[in-house]
């Protein structure tokens, strides 16, 4: 099963104090959004579908979710010059 990322943390600076943003407080927003957004996504497939570009629109949707949820467990260090950042996905 795929799960997505719940937290993203950021940490910035010498200290790295993190700052926690919750991702799974979007998830709702989101579904509403493809709810609403499914209708024209089907429509624009239909209208494309005579030139190819019909069934890869239709497999744009789950090809974006299986990305978002193999960020789960990336972590980035960045180090530039006196600049450190953390970025991480759990």
């Amino acid at each position: 099963m795929k799960c997505p990322p719940l937290l993203l943390c950021l940490g910035v600076g010498r200290r790295r104090f993190p700052i926690w943003l919750p991702l799974f407080l979007l998830w709702p927003l989101a579904a509403a959004v493809i709810i609403v957004l499914a209708p024209l996504v089907l429509l624009a497939a239909l209208i494309l579908w005579p030139l190819g570009w019909g069934k890869p629109l239709l497999l744009s949707g789950p090809l974006f979710f299986d990305v978002f949820c193999a960020l789960r467990g990336l972590e980035v260090n960045l180090n530039v010059g006196n600049r450190l950042m953390l970025i991480s996905f759990k």
